[in-house]
């Protein structure tokens, strides 16, 4: 009776997985998506492997903002969107994964190397990481650029939203942000820029000149960010999320997985990285 009833079982999951029930996930993703481009960031390159384990699911995909892809995870129950740090407020929007989809090093304060602002920043980071706080409320001018509508984590928000003068930043929202605002900090349009190690080396490489710069560590900023997957808060999303989440268990395992990690940040950077993926995901590499 035991052997005849794990044989149904088999029999239905087999029929489960087999085709004959094809269930349509909406991946919403923040570029054009267009199968015939080189993969475009982590998020895309990640998922493509996880994407690879989903068997019985046929994916689709939407460019959406940050903001457009709250809304979509609340309307469409079929949507998932990947790279989200797990804030609490984002729980409005539905399901976090309990492991990562990615792995970052700590946002980081950038300036041109050519930056009369350069002797300063050292100055205020010689004995620990540099402090936000700390030069938004100095008196010294510069012009900081973010992207409006992402998160780099409870305290760097806060402080953004909270910055004493408005005349200090500058945002840019909507599709390719970072893109455009490291086109700016580029051409000096503005002095000061906080974003991902792996963000700036991939846009200041497509440029005809790559400018030389450098980079602090932000004491706001945790050592590690994690990207999770969030999912709508309907049945459809539970079921998503947990193909989602059993594919990282295995995926991350292998070594391809965490090239499509490392071929996003610079070799100086692919032993820090390393060793917080290991931890992340309980890998030996």
């Amino acid at each position: 009776m035991l052997k005849a009833a794990l044989l149904v079982l088999l029999c239905c999951f087999a029929a489960h997985v087999s085709g004959r029930t094809e269930h349509p996930l909406l991946w919403l993703t923040e570029h054009a998506p267009d199968q015939n481009l080189q993969m475009l960031d982590i998020n895309d390159s990640t998922f493509r492997l996880l994407e690879a384990q989903l068997e019985g699911v046929t994916v689709s995909r939407q460019q959406a903002t940050t903001l457009r892809a709250a809304k979509l995870l609340q309307s469409n129950p079929h949507a998932c969107v990947g790279n989200k740090l797990p804030l609490p407020a984002r729980r409005d929007w539905g399901l976090i994964s309990h492991q990562p989809q990615v792995i970052f090093p700590g946002l980081r304060l950038y300036v041109l190397q050519s930056s009369g602002l350069v002797p300063w920043l050292q100055q205020l980071s010689a004995t620990k990481p540099l402090s936000l706080q700390r030069l938004l409320d100095s008196n010294q001018r510069f012009k900081l650029g973010f992207a409006a509508g992402r998160s780099y984590g409870d305290k760097l928000d806060r402080l953004l939203k909270q910055a004493p003068g408005e005349s200090q930043l500058f945002s840019r929202s909507g599709p390719d942000d970072a893109g455009a605002i490291l086109q700016m900090f580029s051409r000096g349009r503005i002095d000061l820029l906080i974003e991902y190690p792996n963000v700036v080396q991939h846009y200041l490489a497509q440029l005809p000149q790559q400018p030389a710069v450098k980079s602090f560590a932000l004491a706001e900023s945790p050592t590690t960010l994690p990207g999770h997957i969030i999912c709508a808060d309907t049945s459809e999303g539970r079921f998503f999320l947990a193909r989602l989440e059993y594919a990282i268990s295995s995926v991350s395992k292998q070594c391809a997985y965490l090239d499509a990690h490392l071929r996003w940040f610079s070799p100086d950077l692919h032993s820090e990285l390393t060793q917080l993926y290991n931890t992340a995901y309980g890998t030996n590499f």
